[in-house]
């Protein structure tokens, strides 16, 4: 495996696979594996030292052999003599100048956001069609992946060009997710008015936009909260046309809700309420909902669209994995909820099918890119890429060093953040084989 960096929760579950594990092999980006030696102000490789020193101090406690390390010195990535000089000269002390004419990396200067996109998408074009590079061996490096998602979007819908951006999604944004949330909230909270009516809002009850407006009108008007939702026929405040409608209404939301809980109980194995989120799923025909939302959006919106087509599978994949890890353990309605959140971060929907020709776009901090031959990256401003991040939080650098000696480790400092940025940085600069394009604008 190749790492960056662990949690503390990570080193801990390393440290039980070593014990059982008869190999484990771990590589790391570094120009060598002293410690010792290493410089924490300068040295751009110290956190990843610093990975390599805990887990061999791991394996020296659990009194587990470690065999000599593996150093490969030689770099055969670079295709281009320029990119290999500066990948050795980046973070020296004392640098070599590259005497001969630059030929692969490039410098451009722009006046905004919009005018760094449209650049890199006319360029992008040169490649493919006088260069002969593939989409796929494009790539484009940002800081800021919030502010250029959409003007790539639309710059490169507008040049024709296949693109793939690595964005973290939000949980919250996820219509499935939403709904399935919704629906265990409803008997978390008892039924209360704000679960019931964020689980109609999901748009998955067969109401329609007119019907969902006067429920939830009703409802706030006359307090509905709790057994008033299911208990009785509604009977106050209005005509008696217009309560049978209104009551019509309540039970072609109400109705699926009822029949999901007569299968269920407050503390439940996590097996069985998992089979019975399924069930509820496949006998609402949720599948078949997503693809009709998915071919609506799809003429406006195409990630957007493939998202909800991909949401499904990856929901039943993440209830498949809850069972393996909890089975038989008893959960409540709001336990389950936040599990589900998690595995549904952690499972990372939308991610890039492999073998798509399109360029990909990522963020430095996050992105982990395949191998390219050109590279862009964008947003070079002073402040920004590299960043400048002097808040510490609510615990301050010197609060987090004393907890550290305790072996409480929590976020990094800003110090370690810095190291971070700097590595960060390395790697952006580093992952092209043949053409590096730096695109800069200033800010007046």
């Amino acid at each position: 495996m190749s790492l960056y960096g662990f949690t503390p929760q990570e080193y801990r579950v390393i440290e039980e696979l070593m014990k059982i594990t008869s190999e484990m092999y771990i590589t790391i980006c570094s120009d060598n594996l002293d410690i010792d030696k290493a410089s924490e102000g300068s040295d751009v490789f110290f956190s990843n030292k610093k990975v390599i020193s805990k887990l061999m101090q791991i394996a020296k406690n659990n009194n587990i052999e470690s065999t000599k390390p593996i150093y490969l010195k030689d770099s055969y990535r670079f295709k281009s003599k320029e990119l290999k000089h500066l990948e050795e000269n980046i973070y020296a002390n004392i640098y070599k100048k590259y005497e001969e004419e630059n030929k692969d990396i490039e410098l451009f200067l722009a006046a905004n956001p919009y005018s760094e996109v449209e650049h890199v998408a006319s360029k992008i074009i040169e490649n493919v069609r006088e260069e002969g590079f593939r989409y796929k061996e494009i790539g484009i490096i940002t800081k800021n992946i919030d502010t250029y998602s959409s003007l790539i979007k639309a710059i490169f819908s507008k040049y024709d060009i296949p693109v793939y951006i690595d964005e973290k999604k939000d949980l919250s944004q996820n219509i499935l997710i939403k709904y399935i949330v919704s629906l265990l909230e409803v008997f978390a909270k008892n039924w209360s008015y704000d679960s019931v009516i964020a689980y109609i809002k999901t748009k998955f009850s067969n109401l329609e936009d007119r019907e969902i407006y006067k429920l939830e009108n009703y409802a706030r008007k006359w307090g509905i909260k709790y057994s008033k939702w299911y208990k009785e026929e509604w009977k106050y405040g209005e005509d008696e046309e217009t309560l049978k409608e209104l009551n019509e209404i309540r039970r072609k939301a109400i109705d699926p809700l009822l029949e999901f809980k007569n299968k269920c109980y407050k503390n439940m194995e996590a097996e069985k309420l998992s089979k019975a989120i399924y069930e509820f799923l496949i006998d609402n025909q949720i599948d078949k909902k997503l693809k009709e939302k998915a071919e609506v959006i799809s003429e406006f919106d195409i990630s957007l669209s493939e998202e909800y087509e991909a949401s499904f599978n990856t929901v039943i994949k993440i209830l498949d994995e809850i069972v393996k890890v909890f089975g038989k353990e008893t959960l409540t309605f709001e336990k389950y909820a936040s599990f589900l959140k998690i595995s549904f971060a952690e499972n990372g929907l939308g991610k890039l099918p492999a073998g798509f020709d399109q360029v990909t776009v990522g963020d430095v901090d996050r992105s982990r890119s395949h191998t390219v031959k050109v590279i862009y990256i964008i947003g070079l401003n002073d402040g920004s890429f590299p960043s400048v991040n002097k808040e510490e939080g609510f615990l301050n650098d010197q609060d987090r060093e004393k907890l550290k000696e305790m072996e409480v480790e929590l976020a990094k400092t800003t110090l370690e953040a810095l190291y971070n940025d700097n590595f960060n940085i390395y790697k952006a600069f580093t992952t092209s084989e043949e053409k590096l394009r730096f695109i800069i604008y200033f800010i007046k």
